[in-house]
């Protein structure tokens, strides 16, 4: 099994993209340098199994990734389950990147590489969706 990076270290290895900077004394907040903005990070859980989120993921196909089953209770809330995508966005939408994660004997594993993904106009809709979190 291969280790993979976190999404948070992926970006912050990025130091032409992206910087870190220091709140009060043991915080900090990733901000991208093209735009000046915080990046938001979230996560997304999903009623569906990991073949078919990575296939989604793979194929950079934000579409089908939006189209699978969210984690939904029998209440219409959301919840959690075994598939989970972590995001991390800036509030204009200017790029969205994620990473699939499963909890295989309820430890949380990363199963790809992070990535940007590509998106057109509606990036800042697609990743307020994208981020249960929020």
């Amino acid at each position: 099994m291969t280790d993979h990076i976190s999404l948070t270290d992926w970006l912050k290895a990025q130091t032409d993209t992206f910087e870190t900077k220091k709140r009060m004394l043991v915080f900090t907040d990733l901000i991208h340098k093209p735009t000046g903005e915080k990046v938001v990070e979230g996560f997304r859980y999903f009623h569906t199994g990991i073949d078919e989120l990575v296939a989604a993921f793979d194929a950079d196909d934000i579409a089908a990734i939006r189209d699978l089953e969210y984690a939904i209770d029998e209440d219409g809330d959301v919840d959690t389950s075994g598939v989970c995508l972590l995001v991390a966005y800036t509030p204009s939408g200017a790029f969205i990147a994620a990473q699939p994660q499963e909890y295989q004997d309820y430890v949380p594993t990363l199963v790809r590489e992070p990535k940007y993904l590509t998106v057109g106009s509606d990036a800042r809709e697609l990743a307020v969706a994208l981020d249960q979190s929020s």
